[in-house]
């Protein structure tokens, strides 16, 4: 058995106004943002928020408004994005802004739905754009660029005066959504390769040389353009520059990195107190800061040299350690993937990416495609919008030994706490990139706390799985229940008129328990759970399955339901403000509230349910099919079913290399888009329609999807043609003889395994008024 016992003895964290303490903004409503040297504050409150990076220009303006509330109900609660220049003034002087450009537009679609956004406003931005997004035209002017030359500080001056029009009455103190503004982006750090060359690949621009005062110049240009946000930030990690005053330094955590050829396995998994002691040496004073994170990996671009896969396990483990170590600001890039606009003069790609696909496996994908970690990041979410008023101010304690821990070691147990006055949280995490963790058996580990002992489990040892990671609570009053600890991990809570509900989840292979501190409760009942109580303690044994609760009587006369789901309702569970109050829902679909409606959306099912928290005095109905319903203890679930719709296709296979495919776009009503899911061997690929490239993909072993919804109306009748560029194996000789002469050797591997078209089928909940 490995047994740990460890007394807390840490003084709390030092919470000081820090250097941000100026940058605060209040609207007109009196909602505000502002820092301490720990967190961000909103509305005076403690607050972890989650940012989601979605670049609008990289996706259709007819859906930013659904991908904007998928994100929402996805957990994110700030949007940040990239403004590129290329995009917005690829010929010198003819800026455009309408389509998927209008910036405008986007800005206003946040107001409406009350998401707060951060603009990444350049000049450079990188974000795997042609030339860092850097329009072809500056670098034939005789000027330096990320510079104070002065002729470039001219375009840069009139770039952001053209964002300001696009942006004008949208700051957050204007009672628009813009509250922070980040200016470049990884500057003195690295550049990017310089497409606008031309003669050969590996060329890169300048990461710039002036350090903190370039950053101020650009500053004092978007003030004097009326730029003026709660505040700016800028990017801080590779010993980037960054304002010693007023400025939000913000960090990045990748593990599966095509800039780093035959990784090995990264540190992004081992505990840190990041707070005092950045992974990486920064150019501030990092305790007087916020430990945040703008660039933590929601998943990776593949490129032509380096296609990593990267886990929806690995993003989950990430979050986890990261809010562990003492981040407090938690951003995905890319929370949304897209495609890459289609230039006037060249693709707008960077060399070596694909051309079109920006899909970088990312939570909500290339069309809107919902990845596995959507569902993981959300439940992480839930549980940092619900108790970060509680976790925002405590400190990370490290056990002696876990920051040595190298990311090769598969032995050693990881785990830290995040705690105040002896109560917290004990993060633990068995996963590791490029490593594979045992399973780790018989793990006891007892905490000695000026609020007594809390021990994991109460009695007996843990299962900890391969690629596990989670946090359970010690010491914890929640809603009035004290909860000594719990091998069950917080997910959200609901709270109402003198009753609420704590919602916890059950990990697999971990015995599922609550150990609550007997004051204060008058009376417990476990729905199909046991509990047992003596003079001190109350152990419950808890159902697992939204069927199940426990209900506890407070002595001041509230009533706490606790809920323990399951892993698989966990990742299937929302909160959602619809039908005029916050909801709990718990859905094998993906779903979004939007005009008091509830959208629901099955993928390749044309049956599912919607489980609803609360619904007294609530009655539904569906606008598409049909709609039983039935009670599951506190829940009432809806049993959604509507026609099944299998969408034609007409495949003929030219050669090993082509498959030319034509889809029945006769869609019935509750079918709201039908992907193509491909599986093919081959190198690169590419899906054509009447010459023009929709999109592309480079091969990395999982299947390609293709969303054709957006296409819809240009594939009647027309034929789309899917092209494999061979993957070669054996050997290539290269040679010059007046030309450039190459001569292979081997074998050449193409061929399409499976086209399936997948059905996407919708249909959305209201309420029944008699």
């Amino acid at each position: 058995m490995s047994k740990i016992v460890y007394e807390l003895t840490s003084a709390d964290k030092l919470i000081t106004p820090g250097k941000l303490s100026g940058n605060k903004g209040v609207n007109p409503k009196g909602q505000s943002f502002g820092f301490t040297n720990f967190y961000m504050e909103r509305n005076g409150i403690p607050n972890i928020p989650v940012v989601g990076e979605f670049h609008f220009s990289r996706f259709s303006y007819l859906y930013w408004e659904e991908e904007l509330l998928k994100m929402k109900a996805g957990g994110v609660n700030i949007v940040a994005t990239y403004i590129f220049w290329i995009y917005h003034e690829e010929e010198e002087g003819a800026f455009e802004w309408g389509g998927n450009r209008n910036l405008k537009h986007f800005v206003d679609l946040c107001a409406k739905h009350e998401i707060p956004l951060i603009l990444r406003i350049g000049p450079f931005c990188h974000g795997e754009v042609r030339n860092g997004g850097i329009p072809d035209w500056v670098f034939r002017k005789p000027l330096e660029i990320r510079s104070n030359d002065e002729l470039y500080l001219f375009y840069a001056r009139r770039l952001y005066r053209e964002i300001a029009k696009q942006v004008k009455g949208s700051l957050f103190q204007e009672g628009g959504p813009v509250i922070g503004v980040q200016l470049e982006n990884e500057y003195m750090h690295c550049g990017a390769p310089l497409d606008a060359w031309g003669y050969k690949s590996g060329v890169f621009m300048s990461k710039g040389k002036e350090g903190n005062a370039h950053l101020a110049e650009l500053r004092r240009l978007a003030e004097e353009a009326g730029i003026k946000p709660a505040f700016f930030s800028a990017t801080a990690w590779g010993g980037a520059a960054v304002s010693e005053n007023d400025m939000l330094p913000m960090l990045a955590g990748y593990a599966y990195t095509p800039w780093i050829p035959n990784q090995p396995p990264s540190g992004e998994y081992i505990f840190r107190d990041l707070h005092a002691n950045p992974v990486e040496e920064v150019n501030y004073d990092s305790l007087e800061y916020p430990v945040a994170y703008c660039e933590m990996a929601g998943g990776m671009q593949v490129s032509y040299t380096a296609r990593p896969y990267v886990s929806p396990e690995s993003v989950e483990a990430m979050t986890l350690v990261k809010l562990a170590s003492g981040s407090n600001l938690l951003g995905y890039y890319m929370y949304h993937g897209g495609s890459n606009a289609e230039g006037k003069h060249t693709y707008l790609n960077e060399y070596g990416l694909p051309k079109i696909t920006y899909d970088y496996q990312s939570p909500l994908g290339e069309f809107g495609r919902i990845g596995e970690s959507y569902d993981r990041i959300r439940s992480l979410s839930l549980f940092m919008e619900a108790f970060g008023e509680l976790i925002a101010p405590m400190g990370t304690v490290l056990p002696e030994g876990q920051t040595s821990i190298a990311p090769e070691d598969v032995e050693s147990l990881r785990w830290c706490i995040r705690q105040k006055d002896g109560s917290g949280f004990v993060f633990l995490n068995n996963f590791q990139d490029h490593v594979e963790m045992p399973d780790r058996d018989n793990v006891r580990l007892e905490l000695k706390t000026s609020r007594g002992q809390a021990s994991f489990p109460h009695q007996g040892t843990l299962m900890l799985k391969s690629g596990f990671s989670a946090v359970l609570p010690f010491h914890v009053e929640l809603e009035g229940v004290r909860i000594v600890s719990a091998t069950v991990q917080p997910l959200t809570k609901l709270s109402g008129d003198g009753s609420s509900v704590l919602v916890f989840y059950a990990h697999d292979a971990l015995a599922p328990e609550l150990i609550l501190d007997r004051q204060g409760i008058a009376a417990i009942q476990a729905d199909g759970g046991s509990v047992e109580q003596d003079d001190r303690l109350i152990v419950v044994t808890p159902g697992v399955g939204k069927q199940h609760s426990v209900n506890v009587e407070l002595k001041d006369g509230r009533n706490v339901s606790i809920l323990v789901l399951s892993r698989e309702e966990a990742l299937q569970t929302y909160k959602l403000r619809v039908w005029g109050e916050e909801r709990l829902l718990i859905s094998s679909s993906s779903l979004y509230a939007k005009d008091e409606r509830l959208i629901t959306t099955s993928s390749g099912r044309n049956s599912w349910t919607v489980s609803v928290y609360p619904t007294s005095n609530l009655s539904l109905q569906s606008d598409q099919g049909e709609a039983g319903e039935r009670q599951e203890g506190l829940f009432r679930t809806y049993a959604l079913s509507v026609a099944a719709y299998e969408a034609e296709l007409r495949i003929e296979k030219p050669s090993d290399r082509n498959a030319l495919v034509q889809v029945d776009t006769n869609w019935p009503e509750q079918v709201s888009d039908v992907f193509l899911q491909i599986e093919y061997d081959g190198d690169v690929a590419g899906a054509y329609l009447d010459n023009r490239l929709l999109t592309d993909h480079i091969h990395y072993g999982k299947p390609w999807p293709i969303g054709l919804k957006l296409f819809k109306e240009d594939l009647e009748g027309k034929t789309i043609n899917l092209a494999i560029t061979p993957l070669r194996k054996g050997t290539v000789h290269t040679f010059v003889n007046q030309a450039f002469v190459e001569r292979f050797e081997g074998v050449e591997i193409a061929g399409f395994h499976r086209i399936d078209a997948v059905s996407q089928y919708t249909c959305a909940l209201s309420r029944k008024f008699k």
